[in-house]
């Protein structure tokens, strides 16, 4: 019998999956999108600088 997923990994299948439809959805509109992976440091980083942007 198979394991239920936990919610970080259900959260995880989520993520890989909204991003692959919305590469798929965007080549049917003829644009290629390449996805961006960002680390935890990164993403902490541009959250602040778009804060800072936009809390002016």
């Amino acid at each position: 019998m198979a394991k239920k997923m936990t919610l970080r990994q259900q959260e995880k299948l989520f993520r890989e999956r909204q991003r692959e439809n919305f590469q798929a959805s965007s080549l049917l509109d003829g644009l290629q999108v390449e996805a961006v992976t960002l680390d935890n440091e990164q993403i902490s980083q541009r959250l602040s600088e778009l804060r800072r942007h936009y809390e002016r």
